[in-house]
Parts: C-alpha cells; structure tokens; sequence
C-alpha cells in the first residue's frame, strides 16, 4: 500500500492551475460537506476562515485595488497601475480620493513586484467562497488544492509510518480520517492520500504575485497564452486547457510558477519588434530568474503546478540541466505519479491529467539520461503507469470559443504525444542494455566477441524501431505516400519534425554502441563493413532528414533534447570518420560532415538551438585533427589477407537481419544490416565520389 500526503500551509498562496468551480460536486454532495465537520474530520475552510481578511494599504490605492485590499503600484507607461493593466480595466481613484500622481512608482527590484509574503493577492480574495468542491472530492485536492499552497507527498513502505496501521483507521463518508495534524484519505487499495493542514514557511519568493509576473511582459501576455496554446500545448499537452483559460481569465486558481513557465517557454514564438518605442519590451532574463526561484521554492513541498512548470521550464534547452531533472523527478514520486491510478477513485480527467505527467515526465528523464550522459532515475521495477489511451486526453484541449485549433489539430497532438512516449520506451531499453556501468563491463569482458554480444542484444530495439516507424500514421510522417517531402506543411505536420529527430537519435544512440565496439583487435573485417555500412545508411537519412526541413519545421516547438539530437549527428558523422579504415572512407565522411556544417549554418536562421550543433560539430572536427591519417585502399589490400564473402563466424541472427530489411533504404530501416537492401549502400559506395556542400 502505498501512502500520498498533501500540506496546506496557512500561507495565502495558490499552487493549482484549476478553477474552484470546475467540476464542481452535486448540490447533495454540497449539503453533506457542509454537516461533515466533526472532531475527527474538520473543515479545511473553517480553519483557514481568516485567509480572507488582509492587512490595511499603504499609500493611495485605486478603486479597484481598495476593493480587492491588494497592493496598488503604478505603471507609469500605460498610465495604470499594473493590476488593472493585468485585468484590462480602467484605472480610477473615487473612493481614495486621491489623484495617481501621489501613487507610489513599482521599483525596478524583484521584491518591489512581489506581495509581502502575509497578504494575500488577488488570487485570493475571493477565498471566502466555500471549499465545496475540493471538500467533496477530497482526492482531488492533489490536483485542485483550492487557494492554498498544497503538496501531496507519496510514502513508501519502507518508511516509519507502518502502512498496515491505516487499515483500521475509522474512516468517515468520504473515507477520510484525521491523523495528528493530516487528514488521511485512502484513494484505492494501493494508496492513501494525507491532507496536512499544518503551516509551511512560505519565503519571499512564494509570495510572487500573478501580476508581477504579468508585469514582466506586459502587454504580450493575452498573446503569450494564445501563442502557447497554438504551438506548445498541441504536441505537449500537460495542462487542461479549458480549465487554464478559465483561471487565466478570472485570475484565480492560477499558480504563478505554472504562469510563468508558460511565458518562458513561449517568449520566442512572439516577435516584439521595434515599431513602437513606447511599449515595452518582456523582461526575459528577469522572468526566467524569477521563474526558477518559484520553481525551487516549491520543491520541499511540490504540487502538481510543481511538476506541469517543471516539465515546461525543461523543454528550454538552457534550462534543462541533469540535476534539474533530478529534482523534477523526485518531485513526481512525492505526488506518486509513478503508480498506476487506473482503480483510483478520482474523475476521468484526473486520472487523464496524471497518466500525461507520468509519461511527459518519464520522457524528460529519459531523453535528459541521454543529452547529459546520466544515469536515468526512472526504473521499470517501480513504474506502473498504464498506456495512454484517447479517454487520458478528453479533458486536455478546450472546445469552446476559447480554442484556437480545430479538431485535427486536437486529433494529432495525442497521435504525436503517445507515439513519442513509445519511442521514448525504445530508447529507455536501449540505454539499459549497453549504456549502463554494468553493460559497459560485460562488453568490455566479451574482448573480440564484444561486438557480436552486442548485435544479438540489439535484436529486440532493431526489431521495436523498425515496428514502430512502420506504425506511424500518415499524418505524423515528414513524406507523403509517394516518397516526397510533403509541400504545403501545415501546423500539425511541421511539429512532427521533433519526432522524427527523435527517431533518428535513438538509431543513432544504439549504432554508437555498435560502431565503436568495432574499434577491438581482432574483430571479423566482414563484420565491420556490414556494421558499417548500416551506420552509413543511418548517417545518411538523418543528413537528409535536417537537409529537408523548411523554416516551418524549424520555427515550430522543439524540446530541449532537440539540440543535443542535432548534435548526435554531426557526432555520428565524426565517430564514423575517425573509425574509417581507409583514406577514402575517411574524405567520404568528412566531405558530408561540411555538408551537414553547412545545413546547420542555414537552418540557425529559423532555430537558434542550432547554433549548440554548429559549435559542438566545429569542437569536434578540431579534435579530430589529431587521428592519424588512414592508409588507402591500395596499401590496405596489399598488406591485408583475402578473406572469405561470409565467415562462418557470422552469427545467424545477421542473416535475419538481412530477411528483416525493410529495404527502402531510408528513414525507418532499422536492422543493424538493412542497409545492406539498399543500392546506395553496397560494398562499392565505400569509394563513393566526394560531393561538395552547396555554396
């Protein structure tokens, strides 16, 4: 059994990104929140009553803000104090009395944007609305925590807390029980969820108000939002997003982090431009500051806007770092997202809403093992989230008014998330079989059979690649029925660029493995050139695939392992050079490397992500420059043993390999040995004419 425990602080802060009345409960579940107060289960609203009141103003306040008791601070370019620039109203001073130009300037400082940590903002000043929602849905307070800061924290069994002692725990009608300070409520045979009621020091920065963070890119944020649904949400779809604008639009239930990643990660979908000098510009560096300082204060005590702002922040390359994974990760055990909650007693969108974080976070931990070189914190043996399935997005994109995209777009972006989360699991296995200590080790103790060791592990991820690319639907492939690139790219087709990419670093990932275990005194030449020969083929498609891609592509949303994944590429390339037996082979290689360089110097106009592919290709071609040069084919030959057309020391399997060959010799021939199907790939090609990069 497994245990959750949720922390409502006495702070007036807000950690969800729901409404209070989005689905609210029946009027008979209402009437029985309302008479379930005993000693045993006391209301969180009633103990929390005070919230609503806040302290007296400083200074003259408009009328809006004397109305809301929240602080008042003039924007001085719009002629407005910055909350009612934020709710677009009109600025007015009739019950003050007094004229804005006595009004107190916003200081240019962070702690002058922010509310004192003991008054609440606007968000909450409505908190005197019953908590009848959350009260008759108790388990939904882990994903709608109402107006306060809330954390749910999952208990292992190997913690002090004996499980087996909530077995007899006298459980009221909502099957709850109160323990010390925390309300206990056990969600399904597998878990129980706390609702802790004790106070949690709120620091400064948790004191950040939705409209200082509005400020920081006034008057774009309306555009941010539209822009964030248009291009992020559709292929990452992690937020409920009729519930979001609702909130958005109310200003309330609305966590600033989750605010503010929002905004980080969508800043450069919106062209600011010069037009107008009047209107200021977003302070970038000041939000993204500010929205990491709100993400690492919530942490100790995460929430599920913890995780949704987390796994947004990480979708910026430069904010992606392996240890920021890390937290993020352990973040989500805190809320048990690593379990199945399919026999939950929660709602269908909640149990959706889980399952999408699970799997988003999953991929991030998987493809941050990956871009850094770490070891990956999410394991099988402790991973039970069930497949996604269409129901897990029903509540994910809005259908009203609201939405900016049509129902095919709705259709793809799952198509997209869930073809991705499954390619994820083929890297996940690839990275467990020959990137682990432990796998290094035993190829290492395999000396000269290294590489066949290697080929009969690959056989399961061979197999799973190649399944997959020939399940994609046509709506998520870069070519039309006919082979050819697809002309008129619309949205939806320019985001499956990303997917692709992906698709092509996990080949390369697991012919890395295999390419460099050719490097052993002593390995079957003839082994060596069919092994090769398919890294060639897989160099050559992916070349191809960043070769194709329009300012369409390249301007859609990318995730933050897209730079790295242009970057295996080009390190691809160089290990293959470097490795070439032969002078030739190695011009080969270098002449499509400046090809590449060259495709990467063009596509950084539309994606500035590209520039950490074009640096790393150029850190790579200095450092080969110290491989001694290769001998060439006639001095090979000459010096070399004739050796038979197929050593009986090749394994069976290889010869399946070749059966298996999907034998289109492009993108989606993933046998170690398929590109031994192709023409572009027999023996002779390895004196292939050199080809220049375009000018």
């Amino acid at each position: 059994m497994a245990t959750v425990i949720t922390i409502q602080p006495s702070s007036a802060g807000t950690s969800s990104p729901y409404p209070q009345n989005y689905h609210s409960p029946p009027d008979h579940l209402r009437r029985r929140t309302q008479t379930a107060s005993t000693p045993l289960s006391p209301s969180p609203v009633s103990v929390h009553s005070t919230l609503a009141r806040a302290p007296g103003r400083d200074g003259a306040s408009c009328d809006a803000c004397l109305r809301r008791k929240s602080r008042c601070a003039m924007n001085e370019m719009v002629n407005k104090c910055y909350s009612c620039d934020f709710h677009r109203q009109d600025c007015t001073f009739t019950l003050s009395g007094e004229a804005p130009s006595k009004k107190r300037k916003l200081d240019d400082s962070a702690q002058e944007q922010v509310e004192s940590a003991k008054r609440p903002s606007t968000v909450q000043s409505a908190v005197s609305v019953p908590d009848d929602a959350a009260r008759s849905h108790p388990i939904s307070n882990m994903i709608r925590p109402g107006f306060f800061n809330q954390s749910t924290q999952h208990i292992g069994l190997t913690t002090e807390l004996e499980p087996a002692l909530l077995d007899y725990l006298p459980l009221d009608e909502y099957g709850e029980c109160t323990v010390s300070t925390s309300r206990v409520r056990r969600c399904a045979d597998d878990g129980t969820f706390m609702r802790v009621v004790d106070a949690v020091p709120v620091g400064d920065s948790q004191a950040v108000s939705l409209d200082a963070i509005e400020s920081l890119v006034a008057p774009y944020g309306a555009t941010l939002i539209e822009k964030f649904f248009d291009h992020v949400h559709p292929s990452f779809p992690i937020l409920v997003e009729e519930a979001f604008r609702q909130s958005y639009r109310e200003r309330r239930g609305l966590s600033p982090l989750l605010l503010a990643a929002v905004y980080v990660l969508t800043l450069k979908f919106v062209d600011v431009g010069t037009a107008s000098q009047t209107v200021r510009r977003p302070d970038a560096a000041r939000l993204e500051s500010t929205a990491m300082k709100l993400l690492m204060d919530s942490f100790p005590f995460p929430s599920v806007s913890t995780i949704q702002a987390g796994l947004l922040l990480t979708q910026k390359s430069t904010l992606a770092t392996a240890s920021l994974n890390g937290q993020l990760v352990t973040a989500g055990f805190e809320l048990g997202l690593h379990q199945d909650c399919s026999d939950w007693r929660m709602e269908t969108w909640e149990k959706g809403l889980r399952k999408r974080l699970a799997w988003a976070l999953y991929m991030q931990d998987k493809w941050s093992a990956l871009v850094h070189g770490r070891p990956s914190h999410i394991f099988a043996f402790n991973w039970t989230v069930k497949d996604l399935v269409e129901q897990d997005f029903s509540d994910a994109f809005a259908s009203g008014t609201d939405s900016s995209h049509n129902e095919a777009d709705v259709g793809h972006g799952p198509l997209l998330f869930c073809h991705m989360v499954a390619l994820t699991t083929i890297l996940s296995d690839i990275l467990d079989r020959f990137y682990t200590l432990h796998a290094i080790q035993e190829f290492h103790a395999a000396g000269n059979h290294r590489t066949r060791m290697i080929l009969e592990k690959a056989k399961p991820a061979q197999i799973r690649l190649k399944d997959w690319f020939s399940n994609l639907p046509p709506s998520l492939k870069m070519e039309s029925s006919s082979g050819e690139l697809v002309e008129t790219i619309t949205d939806e087709h320019a985001r499956n660029g990303a997917l692709h990419l992906a698709y092509f670093a996990t080949e390369i990932t697991l012919h890395r493995c295999i390419v460099r275990s050719l490097s052993t005194s002593g390995t079957d030449s003839y082994l060596a050139h069919i092994c090769r020969s398919a890294a060639k083929t897989r160099l050559i498609s992916a070349m191809d695939f960043v070769n194709r891609l329009r300012p369409a592509h390249l301007q859609s949303f990318w995730p933050a392992s897209a730079r790295t994944n242009f970057s295996l590429i080009g390190s691809f390339g160089m290990l293959l050079h470097i490795s070439a037996p032969t002078k030739e082979e190695a011009d080969f290689y270098r002449v499509r490397l400046c090809e590449y360089r060259w495709t990467l110097s063009v596509s950084h106009k539309n994606a500035e992500f590209m520039g950490f592919a074009l640096e790393s290709l150029d850190n790579a071609t200095t450092l080969g420059k110290h491989v001694p040069t290769k001998p060439g084919i006639e001095e090979l030959m000459a010096n070399s043993k004739p050796v038979s057309r197929l050593p009986p020391t090749v394994p069976a399997s290889y010869d399946e390999a070749v059966m298996d060959a999907d034998g289109h010799g492009g993108a989606g021939s993933s046998s170690v040995i398929s590109g031994l199907a192709s023409p572009a790939t027999s023996a002779s090609d390895l004196e292939e004419q050199d080809v220049m990069p375009p000018l």
